[in-house]
């Protein structure tokens, strides 16, 4: 009996040199093992993004540009994105997995505010390890960084907003009234604005070869120059014309805005002016009818012809 039992005790003392051995053996080989699968990653983003558009009237006052994120290590990864954007909002998606050696290309949306000033702005975009192979990195989590400068365009747009909705003209064949114009801007400063009359008519027809200063009218309007602030702004300008037709038929027009530098406008910006030619009477202008002259001089023929026989 005493013998088995101490067979039993070498048996315990062989399993226990045998397991201390195995833990010896773990504890040199996890060193090798922990740099092998020590994470890593890069980040890298293009840095040539299109200008943001921050009026009102675009739809989303944004831009997107790619950046390229890719596990440098042997092993998965989950990688947590962080998007920096002082001012502008810059979302993207977040987390990503990556198998050991993989990319992936991401796309970072980067958006304005309304009316947001005109200039460049820089945004930073950081991947950081959070996970390998599903267990938490902690005081072992590497990053990368890229850093992109985003810019805002300039812009200045204005909109006409009130005008009357008929003009009746003389014989001086003459236009003239004031324009309430209402302009959003992303700058602080001055433009010079021209208001072009253009034929109604044939921009609703879907006619692209736009009629500009129809029936002759040609501008006579003194310069109106607005000092733009960011944000909303209200001005006033007069709108002057006048024609050497001699046509009697009416007109559908309207205004439109040509900024000093643009080209001409294509579409209206005010709603519809109908010119109507006034016969008798008297035009907006405070001139006559347009048959009055003619009919000054019938009367001055028929009464010269009277005086001719009296005198006769």
């Amino acid at each position: 009996m005493n013998a088995s039992l101490s067979n039993q005790g070498m048996l315990r003392r062989g399993n226990g040199a045998r397991i201390a051995m195995l833990l010896f053996v773990c504890l040199v080989s996890m060193p090798v093992q922990s740099s092998q699968v020590l994470p890593g990653v890069e980040v890298e983003c293009q840095d040539s993004a299109e200008q943001i558009d921050s009026s009102p009237s675009h739809p989303t006052r944004s831009t997107y540009f790619e950046c390229q994120v890719e596990n440098t290590s042997t092993v998965t990864e989950e990688i947590e994105m962080q998007y920096n954007g002082e001012e502008l909002s810059v979302i993207g998606p977040s987390p990503i997995i990556l198998g050991p050696g993989n990319s992936q290309v991401v796309t970072v949306q980067a958006r304005a505010p309304v009316h947001m000033e005109a200039g460049d702005y820089d945004s930073t975009i950081t991947a950081v390890v959070r996970r390998v192979q599903g267990v938490p990195t902690g005081a072992l989590a590497q990053s990368d960084s890229d850093d992109i400068v985003l810019t805002v365009a300039p812009y200045t747009n204005c909109n006409v907003f009130d005008t009357p909705n008929e003009i009746k003209i003389g014989s001086d064949r003459k236009i003239q009234f004031e324009v309430a114009l209402d302009c959003s801007s992303n700058l602080e400063g001055s433009v010079t604005i021209q208001l072009v009359l253009m034929e109604r008519d044939v921009v609703d027809s879907g006619d692209y070869a736009v009629k500009y200063w129809p029936d002759g009218f040609e501008d006579r309007s003194p310069p109106c120059e607005v000092t733009t602030e960011i944000g909303f702004t209200t001005h006033y300008c007069t709108f002057e014309a006048d024609s050497k037709s001699t046509s009697l038929s009416s007109l559908n027009t309207c205004l439109a805005i040509q900024l000093d530098g643009e080209e001409e406008p294509e579409f209206c910006s005010s709603n519809l002016i109908k010119i109507e030619k006034r016969l008798l009477g008297f035009g907006s202008t405070g001139s006559m009818g347009m048959l009055v002259p003619f009919l000054l001089g019938i009367l001055i023929l028929l009464s010269s012809i009277v005086v001719w026989k009296r005198v006769s």
